[in-house]
């Protein structure tokens, strides 16, 4: 379905069926997330959880598979809100369009890379199965096959197979030599006996490869909107950890997974900050691979591709410290 007419059909939904609860909504949104991935978890929680509404938001989730396209609903007005990896605010940015990070979910780079049966080294591997070009996983891939010593394109060919489960049966059909994924398709991989070439958890590089991103424009005119939508994600974090069952069987909706292990494998991969601001440190590696083409991105104030402006007026407005007193958990 097309980006715009699926959003209609939402729309048109969202006004059958007005509000719930006895909510009265300041905004309607829409948020777009790209991949079945455990670090959206958040985002799936503060929708299920009905978190959004608690703060005055009506808020729709919407699907869309690859950087590109999802970055273009936001960018035409169609979505209000995106979780992206931070090279598409980058480039977008340079490219002249108004994109800002006003937050973030992932901490570290969580990609790992396995190789097809056979493979004992990532040294081997010819091609790298990805999602498509711009995304996080190409992105990540090719910092981790330049830390093997590899030249991607050049020596490693990356190819373009969607989503993640795409990815692995590349492998398992030997249409690729390796495949990048993230928790939970980790254990998948690990299940099939795909040996594991890199792992980028290891590393513990800082990066998000989700920030929560809007139009500067819009941030400009509906400052207040954000604010909301930010209260409600940074309480839908809260819950995501303090909230054990609820979350699992949320995280299976949206995984469309039913395996408790590979469910509990993704719970443990990520461990989202109480306080997650945009900070530089977390697209620092997407600014220097953007300065390979564009050198002129290392001039650029960081405050031009991330706002932190509203993370810490609730931070010191006290109000994420009362909600961790409130989910009992440790700062």
């Amino acid at each position: 379905m097309k980006v715009k007419a699926l959003l209609r059909y939402v729309t048109i939904w969202a006004v059958l069926c007005p509000g719930f609860g006895g909510y009265l909504f300041a905004a309607q949104m829409y948020a777009i997330w790209t991949s079945e991935a455990g670090v959206y978890a958040p985002a799936w929680v503060t929708k299920e959880a009905h978190l959004f509404e608690k703060y005055g938001n009506q808020a729709q989730l919407i699907f869309i598979q690859g950087a590109t396209s999802a970055a273009a609903a936001l960018i035409s007005g169609d979505a209000q809100i995106g979780f992206f990896s931070p090279q598409v605010v980058i480039t977008g940015s340079m490219g002249g369009l108004d994109l800002v990070m006003v937050a973030r979910l992932g901490n570290f780079i969580e990609n790992q890379i396995f190789g097809r049966k056979g493979i004992t080294s990532l040294k081997q591997i010819k091609s790298l199965a990805i999602s498509r070009f711009g995304s996080s996983a190409d992105f990540v891939g090719r910092v981790l096959v330049e830390r093997a010593g590899l030249k991607p394109d050049s020596e490693v060919a990356f190819l373009q197979f969607g989503n993640q489960s795409n990815r692995l049966a590349a492998l398992e059909t030997v249409r690729a030599d390796a495949a990048i994924v993230t928790p939970p398709m980790t254990l998948q991989a690990r299940k099939m006996g795909f040996p594991l070439l890199a792992d980028g958890m290891k590393l513990q590089i800082p990066y998000s490869s989700a920030m929560v991103v809007v139009r500067r424009s819009y941030l400009d005119r509906n400052r207040e909107a954000v604010r909301n939508a930010l209260k409600a994600i940074i309480e839908g974090i809260h819950y995501y950890k303090a909230n054990r069952e609820p979350t699992l069987k949320i995280l299976s909706k949206y995984l469309r997974v039913q395996d408790r292990e590979v469910l509990e494998e993704s719970l443990r991969a990520y461990d989202f900050a109480l306080k997650p601001y945009p900070s530089r440190e977390y697209f620092e590696l997407p600014i220097q691979e953007v300065a390979r083409k564009d050198p002129k991105v290392l001039k650029e104030n960081p405050e031009r591709f991330a706002d932190s402006s509203l993370m810490r007026e609730l931070d010191e407005s006290g109000f994420i410290d009362k909600l961790t007193r409130e989910y009992g958990l440790k700062k």
